[in-house]
């Protein structure tokens, strides 16, 4: 395989581009922005580390769970549990050379065309988010995800930095969560909004995978939308494939099976969550926060945790 086409300069697609670049092979990076930018926590579990090291900004050893306005839950972990990078400087960092897309691209040049081009195939539900970047005297320790039990999703509160705090929330039942935001932020956050912007987050199933990675290929863990993890693993996966010479869409298929099995019960899950009343959703949110097992294997994003959420519903 002489020359790969890369569509779609995010987190999957850029790091797939650089480890290729790393090893000599023939890549191309095909994007519509001349940089990346999109809302998001910025959030990552410690457990993982791309081998492009990425900039840390924050470490989170605190964590906050609030039902309906009141602490249901809170821990302290004395290690970072999770990790706030620099996202947007990370993959900026390995699309330099990107071009952008024209009719005069012919793809049949190519030797493998890769889809990196995230939740803009239209072919899966999406969830909108919406994030501001905040300069507030209000910045609480570690991270804070609050629930309402009429509908389905949350509020997030991730720090961003000194003085800054990284505030989005995104619901299943709204379409556009902007002024729910605006309001929970003059409740919770007031200060100067440094930035507010809104994206799309994959939480259902995509019509086909085929030569797909990172979250065009639906790899978000919709009950979380951690999507950042996920998308790197699958292009450290299609960069081992391609520059082994392997079949790309194989080797996916078997080194994401435990992900994709994964992904696949959270939607299920989400799905009987949202069916319920908000009496049942505050009971079960309850349940679930008195186990404490579960709590930490959600932070870690540990495989076999559904199973265990499942038994109690």
């Amino acid at each position: 395989m002489t020359a790969i086409a890369i569509r779609g300069g995010g987190a999957a697609g850029s790091y797939l581009y650089r480890l290729l670049k790393d090893h000599k092979i023939n890549a191309q990076l095909f994007d519509v922005t001349n940089s990346y930018f999109k809302a998001c926590g910025e959030a990552v579990t410690n457990a993982y580390s791309p081998k492009v090291p990425w900039k840390i900004i924050d470490e989170v050893h605190d964590f906050n769970f609030i039902l309906d306005g009141t602490q249901v839950y809170s821990t302290h972990y004395r290690y970072p549990k999770w990790v706030i990078i620099d996202k947007q400087g990370w993959i900026n960092s390995m699309r330099e050379t990107a071009l952008k897309p024209d009719k005069n691209v012919s793809w049949k040049n190519f030797d493998a065309v890769i889809d990196a081009t995230g939740p803009y195939a239209r072919d899966r539900r999406v969830v909108c988010a919406i994030r501001a970047i905040v300069k507030t005297d209000q910045q609480a320790p570690g991270v804070t995800l609050e629930f309402n039990s009429k509908l389905t999703g949350f509020y997030w509160a991730f720090p961003s930095g000194s003085g800054k705090v990284n505030v989005g929330a995104g619901f299943m039942e709204v379409k556009n969560p902007k002024s729910l935001l605006l309001e929970y932020l003059r409740k919770k956050f007031p200060g100067k909004i440094l930035s507010l912007m809104g994206a799309p987050i994959s939480i259902g199933k995509v019509r086909q995978k085929q030569n797909r990675i990172g979250e065009a290929r639906g790899l978000v863990f919709p009950v979380a939308g951690e999507g950042i993890r996920p998308a790197a693993i699958s292009a450290e996966v299609a960069a081992d494939a391609i520059i082994s010479g392997d079949e790309i869409n194989a080797r996916l298929e078997e080194k994401l099976a435990h992900m994709e099995n994964e992904i696949r019960a959270q939607r299920q899950l989400l799905s009987i969550y949202a069916s319920l009343p908000p009496y049942l959703r505050r009971s079960l949110m309850k349940r679930l926060f008195k186990k404490e097992y579960i709590v930490d294997a959600y932070l870690s994003d540990e495989i076999g945790i559904w199973q265990s959420i499942s038994n109690i519903i």
